[in-house]
């Protein structure tokens, strides 16, 4: 996907037999005994995606060689339907992300939402792909507010707005999601999302973390 709005994507795992056992048990059979072995898998993956990104970031022969290390700034998720919602109970993703926001110790922000249900993308043609998901989300009506205050720093420098230290962009969003298929619905999520970078007056980056990648 050439043209798409997020940095890159890790998964945690690679979605073969054994792991969409455990999937079903715990997305579509409410088994949440999974949740904690999930989150802890998608921990590894972010560890080793949080150094590799550092140690490309630091390497002395790179021209645009960076001396503050990288570092996320929240985690949100990719939300489900209403329809999905009262189906099983849960968004399996936002368990995911609460539970991975926690153990890095980085915020969690609702920031999307979903405005209809679409089907399985992964048996569709890009061009189908791209045309489905149109329009599927959306940003909540507090989005703006929650990504300003996630731009600011030193919360105690109150005062004039000028006054309020804010992160020297870009502003980094770990997107989570269950699974990474085609990358359609991550690149959906990111466009919504790099929309408020006109308000925040710097730019975005969406990093994505999935458990799994199919």
């Amino acid at each position: 996907m050439n043209d798409r709005s997020f940095v890159l994507n890790r998964s945690a795992v690679t979605y073969d037999a054994q792991m969409r056992e455990w999937l079903a048990q715990y997305k579509y059979r409410g088994n949440e005994r999974y949740a904690p072995l999930l989150v802890e898998m998608m921990l590894r993956a972010y560890t080793m995606f949080h150094r590799e990104v550092n140690v490309r970031m630091f390497d002395p022969r790179l021209r645009n060689a960076h001396s503050v290390p990288w570092s996320i700034h929240a985690v949100t998720s990719v939300p489900v339907s209403q329809e999905r919602l009262r189906e099983r109970g849960f968004n399996q993703a936002e368990v995911l992300a609460k539970g991975l926001a926690a153990s890095i110790k980085t915020p969690y922000a609702p920031l999307l939402e979903r405005n209809r249900h679409t089907d399985k993308q992964s048996f569709k043609s890009r061009k189908d792909r791209l045309k489905d998901m149109e329009g599927v989300f959306g940003a909540l009506q507090q989005a703006p507010e929650v990504l300003w205050s996630i731009s600011k720093r030193g919360a105690a420098n109150t005062g004039s707005p000028e006054r309020i230290s804010r992160i020297i962009g870009p502003l980094r969003i770990l997107l989570v999601d269950d699974i990474y298929t085609t990358g359609s619905t991550i690149n959906a999520c990111a466009q919504v999302l790099r929309g408020y970078e006109s308000f925040l007056e710097m730019p975005i980056e969406i990093y994505s973390l999935t458990w799994a990648r199919s």
